[in-house]
């Protein structure tokens, strides 16, 4: 959220699909060499005032003290050169004739190194509050004070808190997934709800699943939406992005031997992923006709591979078992709208080198809302579901 406020990337992919300008006047696509030629707009500026030009970009995409573009740039972008000082010449690596919707993903915002600063700086009209709050309950806060009119914004995550205080102590903008949260800001008249896009996309890994498995169906996803998942959620609804992706040249995936581990792995920072797999876990426990059709799709190894226990893990531990691929399953959420689907995929598979897209098992799409003060926050909604406050308001 904050990051938004701060950073701006060459085009913006609205909540529509549509690439508009951002930092970027025009582009125009050179069919001889399938590069995109870019113009920056003329005012395009950084927050302190100074002007950005074409190097600039490339810096920003660079490694420090480095002509190498940075790693997460070079999933995206294959070659870069600034024509003049406000044309670049921009080679994606996965090409798209439709336009270059691949320069809005976040990975590619520009911002410029400071020396003595924390946070670089960006192209909006906000600069970021030295000196560190907390409110009372010690949660950390943000403040971002914007350089035309020097009036402030405050950001906050609530972890652990009941959110319907928040709207009791004067929050103009709340965006959750509560149902609780929710339901209360519906009988305050002095805010509004808005539904975000539908973001996430929780699916079902198994190392060494077979194919040619019938598909899970809509009426056992609506279930699992319903029955597990606390907050928005909704059964996965298609067509899926990794389904019709055929030029992305993804490595095969490496053989995974099937696992006894009992394990149903998940991150543990992730509450519906937590839901979901406890759910899986539950219903491998049960049998009668009323589960035997959904346990045969997404459990079908069973018995022969027991799923005794939802297991949460974090960082270098969960990244670690999903590249072995040595535990029964995983819950994994990922991007339902990709703006570079070949890069979201091959990120897939250079996590899980075992995994095989076709065998992938959609389960539940989620989304947050934004509950808004009413007459007192601007919002553009991003492709993603994000948020972009607007019109210098707090």
């Amino acid at each position: 959220m904050v990051f938004r406020q701060m950073y701006e990337t060459l085009v913006r992919v609205d909540c529509n699909g549509k690439i508009q300008n951002r930092l970027a006047s025009s582009w125009t696509l050179d069919a001889a060499s399938h590069a995109w030629l870019v113009t920056l707009r003329d005012n395009a500026q950084y927050a302190d005032g100074t002007p950005m030009y074409a190097a600039d970009v490339i810096s920003g995409w660079s490694m420090a003290n480095s002509n190498e573009l940075r790693p997460e740039v070079r999933n995206i972008v294959e070659t870069v050169v600034a024509i003049d000082q406000r044309t670049l010449s921009i080679t994606l690596k996965y090409h798209r004739p439709d336009g270059p919707a691949a320069l809005a993903h976040t990975d590619l915002a520009i911002a410029k190194r400071v020396p003595g600063q924390l946070w670089p700086i960006g192209t909006r009209a906000v600069r970021i509050a030295s000196n560190g709050q907390t409110t009372p309950a010690g949660e950390s806060v943000i403040t971002l004070i914007q350089t035309n009119n020097s009036d402030s914004m405050r950001f906050f995550v609530a972890s652990g808190r009941d959110s319907r205080d928040l709207l009791d102590q004067g929050v103009d903008l709340l965006v959750t997934r509560d149902t609780n949260a929710l339901n209360y800001a519906a009988t305050l008249p002095q805010f509004m709800s808005v539904p975000l896009a539908w973001q996430r996309v929780y699916v079902l890994l198994t190392p060494g699943r077979p194919h040619a498995l019938p598909p899970l169906a809509i009426e056992a996803r609506e279930s699992l939406a319903h029955d597990a998942v606390r907050g928005e959620s909704r059964g996965a609804m298609g067509p899926f992005w990794w389904e019709s992706l055929s030029d992305c040249q993804i490595p095969s995936s490496q053989t995974s031997v099937p696992s006894s581990s009992g394990r149903v792995v998940f991150d543990a920072a992730d509450s519906v992923a937590r839901d979901l797999a406890d759910r899986l876990v539950g219903l491998a426990g049960t049998s009668g006709p009323g589960t035997a059709a959904i346990l045969d799709t997404l459990l079908p190894d069973r018995p022969a591979r027991t799923y005794q226990r939802a297991s949460g893990l974090t960082d270098s531990a969960l990244n670690m078992t999903l590249r072995r691929g040595d535990d029964t399953s995983y819950i994994v959420s990922i991007d339902r709208h990709p703006l570079e689907p070949c890069r979201e995929l091959r990120s897939l598979v250079d996590a899980a080198g075992w995994l095989d897209p076709e065998t992938m098992v959609p389960l539940v799409d989620t989304r947050m809302k934004a509950v808004v003060r009413r007459g007192r926050a601007g919002l553009n909604a991003e492709w993603d579901g994000g948020l972009l406050l607007v019109d210098g308001r707090k």
